[in-house]
């Protein structure tokens, strides 16, 4: 409970609050995180190994790539919104949110709760030199691969 005092005099306004009663989250845990809506440049084919879950930085995305290509998905987690960060998981890439202990696997599927739906997925593309650009607004299956050589 917020408790404090409020007056005024002279055009001036004076507030006085408790500091005890002041909590600071981080921003992982405010609910303003939103998945891209369009179009995110995702570096190069050639820096992101087979096996790795990346985040993009600046943008609530992530790129990973196992053996059949490419996929992107949201950094958002389905349970209330926070961004889930890369782990490790017996030596695998993992997601887990540490709002509420969520958990997904490596595509994004859900492994532990309180999350009842898996990460979305969004369409990749690459260019003939390698540029990944990760479309937003374009939803697709969590099996969806952008094939790379």
């Amino acid at each position: 409970m917020l408790r404090g005092a409020a007056t005024a005099g002279a055009g001036a306004v004076s507030v006085s609050l408790s500091l005890a009663t002041l909590a600071v989250l981080p921003s992982a845990c405010m609910p303003a995180n939103t998945a891209p809506t369009g179009p995110v440049a995702a570096g190069n084919v050639a820096s992101v190994p087979v096996g790795t879950l990346n985040l993009v930085t600046g943008e609530n995305v992530i790129l990973g790539r196992d053996s059949d290509g490419l996929y992107a998905m949201t950094r958002v987690c389905t349970h209330q919104g926070q961004l889930v960060s890369v782990v490790s998981v017996a030596g695998v890439p993992a997601l887990h949110c540490y709002a509420h202990g969520s958990e997904f696997s490596m595509n994004g599927a859900v492994t532990h709760g309180p999350a009842g739906r898996a990460l979305e997925h969004f369409k990749v593309d690459v260019a003939a030199d390698g540029s990944i650009t990760i479309q937003g607004g374009q939803q697709v299956a969590p099996d969806w691969r952008m094939p790379v050589g």
